[in-house]
């Protein structure tokens, strides 16, 4: 039997558990996945089991006695794959657990955000460290719900093969993989579109409502047009990860409601309800990632001799309200820009 652990059990992990453990098609994953993360979600779904909804309509519900979910790493000793989902400022400490409790055999597989850290895994740990991009957006909702509001499929760089038996589950749970020989500008792509979670958190709207207004557009298009600019100096072409092409999206973004309502349409699938998880973050008090999103594109540009004014801007309003730690300031789009 396969066994599966899930090292830092948030939205992410606790959604992508959720589903395998509700598939009636991978029965065998049942009584094989262990979720390992904070006493809060603990406790919720300890008495509320976990719910997974998305917006396309998914309602499965796995009781509370079906999930294994433990607050200490001992569980990593016999895992087969270990999906990491600990947010990026966390990665070392994650590794240094690894390395202390898997076994030489198990495959770590970074379900993280940003783009350095399976090289960063790479660096502590003997075993075998799998990229892997999430697409999509779960918000937690409480007792025990996850709610993933955009698609996209997941995606692994496997070209040993090493992840059909897991990649087999997940795409019989209704989680399709894209299986990658090189995941680099993957992950360049998924960073462009990460760089919005920084604007929905200080903005502290729903994504669809702040994609919906042009003013927040406009600051969208600002730190896009730095970003591309510091990637390609440095020959990075992010992938496009989704139905848009990352190059083209500053000037989607600066388009007027009615064309941009049009061009969304056909490309942008989000549910009313989305946000992101760096609101989360700033609601829950919690430090976030925004050092390995918009603060990536920071340190290119100065790597590269190239100003980033905006996502410098935006860098420093979210560790204002990580400090302050009272959730979203909700800020106008203008203050965004430092005007």
């Amino acid at each position: 039997m396969t066994k599966v652990t899930v090292l830092g059990a948030g939205s992410i992990g606790c959604y992508v558990a959720g589903c395998l453990l509700s598939s009636g098609a991978v029965p065998s994953y049942v009584n094989s996945i262990t979720l390992i993360g904070r006493e809060r979600l603990q406790q919720d779904i300890a008495k509320n089991g976990i719910k997974v909804t998305d917006w396309q309509g998914r309602k499965q519900i796995v009781n509370p006695e079906h999930v294994t979910f433990a607050l200490d790493n001992k569980s990593l000793e016999d895992a087969d794959y270990i999906l990491l989902c600990v947010k990026s400022q966390d990665t070392a400490h994650a590794a240094k657990m690894i390395k202390q409790w898997a076994k030489p055999s198990a495959i770590v597989i970074s379900l993280q955000n940003g783009v350095s850290n399976p090289s960063r895994l790479r660096k502590y740990l003997s075993q075998e460290v799998i990229a892997g991009m999430v697409p999509f957006n779960v918000f937690y909702k409480g007792q025990g719900h996850f709610h993933c509001g955009t698609e996209g499929n997941l995606a692994l760089e496997d070209p040993q093969g090493l992840c059909k038996p897991l990649i087999s589950g997940l795409e019989n749970a209704s989680l399709p993989v894209t299986v990658y020989e090189d995941i680099v500008a993957v992950q360049y792509g998924k960073l462009i579109m990460n760089l919005n979670n920084a604007v929905n958190a200080l903005s502290g709207v729903p994504l669809k409502k702040q994609l919906g207004d042009r003013q927040y557009r406009r600051v969208m298009a600002q730190v896009l047009s730095e970003a591309l600019e510091v990637l390609n100096a440095e020959g990075i072409t992010p992938a496009r990860t989704g139905k848009v092409i990352p190059q083209l999206m500053p000037t989607i973004m600066k388009l007027p409601n009615f064309l941009f309502n049009i061009v969304a349409a056909s490309t942008l699938k989000i549910d009313p309800e989305a946000r992101s998880s760096m609101y989360e973050d700033l609601l829950l008090g919690r430090r976030t990632e925004v050092d390995y999103l918009n603060g990536e594109i920071v340190r290119l540009g100065e790597k590269t001799k190239i100003l980033t004014p905006v996502n410098r801007h935006i860098v420093s309003l979210v560790k204002q309200s990580e400090h302050a730690k009272s959730g979203s300031p909700h800020l106008a789009a203008n203050a965004l820009l430092g005007q």
